[in-house]
């Protein structure tokens, strides 16, 4: 693979926001996990803000829905929110793989894309950041990494090769990891042709329904996509799945 042509661009935004919280119990049901409160403001709140004050790095807003979608589409129209929706039936059938494809297609093809998982809670400086450096042009392929996180069987584990970019990515089979995936990612180029090509060597196969789309990063580093690592704040972000996870986000939005 070539290297990413230097230049800055501003970035198509996407945010995935289609699953069932499942494990939130009661709480998941009601409400998509874009929408959770927490403190005094949802994650939907402080993820657009972190991605508007990116001001000109910025070239759209998507957000692809499944459950609860109505929710998700009155909230963004009551506050006259400029974000497209991209709708998957599928949702409950198929893994989150297939809604960042769905997106992908409707997106310009040379990028640069922005990805983020709708549980992620963070600052809304740490979202800025990232889809800033997204646009500089500076990689073709990026991932937020906590590289100071103590691991868990849970965590999305990530190593690096020799070169310090990707060398696989998997909460299992991960030698010598040093981080953590955040769930935040950008590709263009070239980068961003390998991930959808790697995404669509998922669809219709039945034994890639459960499949994770960072699945497909892991193949496309395997096949030579430079994957930056980029350093992402410890301690600014909690991954919202059970009520355990809820519990520390309101900590960390309480604390001084």
């Amino acid at each position: 693979m070539s290297a990413a042509q230097p230049g800055f661009a501003p970035a198509h935004v996407v945010v995935l926001a289609a699953g069932r919280g499942s494990r939130l119990g009661a709480l998941g049901e009601e409400r998509p996990k874009w929408l959770l409160e927490v403190g005094d403001r949802t994650i939907a709140d402080r993820q657009l803000e972190g991605i508007r004050s990116a001001q000109d790095a910025v070239g759209s807003i998507s957000v692809v829905t499944g459950h609860a979608s109505a929710i998700i589409e009155a909230w963004l129209e009551a506050r006259e929110e400029d974000v497209g929706v991209i709708f998957n039936p599928e949702f409950a059938e198929i893994n989150n793989w297939w809604s960042l494809l769905r997106a992908l297609r409707e997106l310009p093809e040379e990028g640069p894309v922005v990805v983020i998982n709708a549980d992620l809670l963070t600052e809304p400086s740490a979202v800025a950041g990232f889809v800033r450096a997204s646009a500089s042009g500076e990689a073709e392929a990026m991932l937020a990494v906590d590289l100071e996180r103590r691991l868990t069987d849970e965590s999305m584990k990530v190593s690096r090769g020799p070169e310090g970019t990707l060398l696989r990515i998997g909460k299992i089979g991960i030698e010598e990891p040093v981080g953590e995936y955040v769930g935040m990612l950008a590709a263009r180029g070239e980068g961003l042709a390998s991930l959808r090509a790697g995404l669509e060597v998922f669809v219709d196969r039945d034994e890639c329904v459960n499949e994770w789309y960072e699945g497909a990063v892991g193949r496309t580093a395997a096949a030579g996509t430079p994957w930056a690592i980029w350093p992402m704040p410890t301690g600014s972000w909690v991954e919202i799945d059970d009520d355990g996870d809820l519990e520390a986000a309101r900590a960390l939005v309480a604390s001084p």
